[in-house]
């Protein structure tokens, strides 16, 4: 049986003997064959690329010691030689950074689901149990029923923890509540192909759900315009942050609004992040001058202080809240804290995704698929570390089928 206990503040679970078994592998006989050193070359460079260039790496080293030792006895297992299982191998490292800001830019018809873009519901634990604290609009578990408050009873027949513990595979006798939070996160987006089933406690009742595939359908447009009561003009920036055609639909958007005297920008569906190239111009429509809006932290090696310029045939004017949730995104986590250091909009919500850093990407020499991590860390201008920073309005973002508690809540704040 798992056990909690807290040390300085910060919740632990041991986690037991069991998961040595996905270790098994070590006591095959090793295979050596060129699949065998693609492998390997592939598992090294990763290793010493974590090693020399992850912005997180202090927080983690005991972890990737053990990840790459492990590593290299799977590499030699007969599973490691085909495509698929090479792969495996990489993503098992990935999930022991656990981190949803490392990626590869490969997977297969039964890689994990990313984290938050191909997750649609989010757990933490609270009192000793999983809690539903956000659950994406119009997604498979929204359309399931999921509500924000369930308490998760079982993810795909199993307890929770012992879901949790399938994603960590290395230094698993102290895990951290970030850690624990994030496997949980991880299997309850599940892998592709596969179902997705919970069970959970609502009051006194236990009700299974079957969620279906998590994304929510498309937009039909790159920006979300319309005029609501009170000459409120609402934007919503529809997970195209990394469109080089977003800032032309984003002024276009504008156009249509003109008349609006308070605003709303809503970065709920900015998962998959975007660029500078996209956010600055945007953020550049609502300020005068040229102002500071973010930092860049350790190993950043150009210049610290990022600053955003006005820009455009006018100036939006008038009050400016901004909406952010479990599906805002890396630069849409960095507009929400470019408002708020602007002093520019009051941002309301809930924490973000929290991607962390800023993210390159590096070749591996035994595939040529690339890795991509965090090589430096973002600030809010303040020097808070934007995924530890939190809106300073707190209201229920992402309520599933329910009530839009956020858009009420800044509503009611521009009326």
């Amino acid at each position: 049986m798992s056990r909690f206990w807290t040390v300085s503040g910060l919740c632990l679970i041991a986690l037991n003997a069991p998961f040595s078994a996905a270790y098994s592998y070590a006591l095959e006989e090793p295979v050596d064959s060129e699949e065998t050193r693609e492998v390997k070359a592939d598992v090294l460079a990763f290793c010493e690329l974590v090693r020399s260039r992850y912005a997180y790496f202090e927080s983690r080293a005991e972890i990737w010691a053990q990840t790459c030792s492990l590593a290299l006895e799977e590499a030699e297992t007969p599973a490691a030689q085909t495509t698929s299982g090479h792969l495996a191998v990489l993503e098992r490292m990935v999930d022991q950074l656990y981190d949803n800001h490392v990626s590869l830019n490969i997977n297969s018809s039964t890689s994990p689901r990313l984290v938050p873009s191909g997750s649609d519901y989010w757990m933490s634990m609270e009192s000793g149990v999983p809690v539903v604290l956000a659950v994406r609009p119009g997604s498979g578990a929204a359309a399931a029923g999921l509500r924000v408050g369930d308490v998760v009873r079982q993810i795909n027949g199993q307890p929770p923890l012992a879901a949790a513990s399938e994603r960590i595979r290395a230094a698993t006798n102290v895990v951290s509540a970030t850690r624990l939070t994030w496997a949980l996160n991880a299997q309850g987006a599940g892998y592709r192909g596969a179902e997705r089933r919970l069970v959970v406690q609502r009051g006194r009742e236990l009700i299974d759900l079957d969620l279906g595939d998590p994304e929510p359908d498309a937009a039909e447009a790159l920006v979300t315009a319309r005029l609501l009561p009170g000459k409120i003009g609402y934007l919503r920036i529809e997970d195209a942050l990394g469109n080089e055609d977003t800032v032309e639909a984003f002024d276009a958007a504008l156009d249509t609004l003109k008349g609006a005297k308070r605003w709303i920008i809503d970065l709920r569906n900015t998962p998959g992040g975007g660029n500078t190239a996209t956010a600055e111009p945007i953020l550049g429509r609502f300020i005068g001058g040229v102002k500071p809006y973010q930092r860049s932290g350790p190993r950043w090696r150009g210049e610290r202080t990022r600053y955003v310029a006005s820009r455009g045939p006018w100036r939006v004017r008038g009050k400016v809240a901004v909406l952010v949730g479990r599906w805002t995104g890396s630069m849409g986590e960095g507009m929400a804290i470019g408002f708020d250091g602007l002093k520019r909009g009051r941002v309301f919500g809930t924490s973000m995704a929290g991607l962390a850093g800023g993210v390159e990407g590096f070749e591996l020499p035994g595939s040529g698929w690339s890795v991509r991590f965090p090589t430096y860390d973002l600030l809010h201008i303040r020097g808070e570390s934007r995924h530890h920073w939190r809106p300073p309005y707190p209201v229920i973002a992402d309520n599933g089928d329910g009530a839009d508690l956020a858009l009420q809540a800044a509503m009611n704040w521009l009326d």
